[in-house]
């Protein structure tokens, strides 16, 4: 877990975390525009501009709870060609583009080795940081990417009872986060995936 021991980490945990948040939801305007869907760009959401995704109060709440969200990108499944292939293609786009700078912030950190203690406090950070993400937003629990995604790969009463908890799910969340057993869970699982993007970062350093 990352702490604020000083200014300078919370300043680049701040850096990391727009970072992250922004990536995260761009991918998924990217990857549901590409997939014809024009509703992104109509709401301003297919940029790299950090003031486009973040949500105030999710932000903070990142910072305090370290649960936080960031603005949802507005989608219109009717534009897909496949609309169950579409939303899961869509949905995944987030977390996965979490793994992929997690990864290349760990390679840079093992190839590069840099000498400065801030840039190597940084790339740890983005590296935990988005691995946490990741984790956190396969969670089959509305808004969570995981919970549509699931939804869409087994259809039926799956999706029957994940979307009749949509209305529940943030208020869901909050509570399983409160229990230890549920963060040592998520925890260990985090640290699995962040051990082994570790490890596949040193086989290309």
């Amino acid at each position: 877990m990352i702490g604020y021991d000083n200014v300078g980490t919370f300043i680049l945990t701040a850096i990391g975390i727009i970072i992250s948040l922004t990536i995260h939801e761009y991918s998924h305007a990217l990857v549901s525009t590409k997939l014809g869907d024009k509703t992104p760009e109509m709401y301003g959401r297919l940029t790299l501009n950090p003031l486009a995704h973040i949500d105030i109060l999710g932000l903070i709440s990142l910072f305090i709870f370290r649960f936080g969200w960031a603005k949802p990108v507005p989608i219109d499944s009717s534009y897909y060609k496949d609309r169950r292939k579409g939303i899961i293609l869509t949905s995944l786009a987030g977390p996965v583009s979490n793994l992929i700078l997690a990864f290349f912030s760990l390679l840079i950190l093992r190839a590069a080795k840099p000498q400065s203690r801030g840039i190597d406090l940084f790339l740890i950070i983005l590296a935990q940081l988005n691995t946490g993400l990741a984790v956190f937003n396969m969670i089959p629990l509305s808004p969570l990417d995981g919970s549509k995604i699931l939804a869409e790969l087994f259809g039926g009463r799956v999706a029957d009872l994940i979307y009749s908890l949509e209305r529940y799910g943030t208020f869901l969340i909050f509570i399983l986060l409160w229990i230890p057993a549920v963060q040592n869970v998520i925890s260990f699982i985090t640290q699995g995936v962040l051990s082994g993007l570790y490890a596949l970062a040193g086989i290309f350093a």
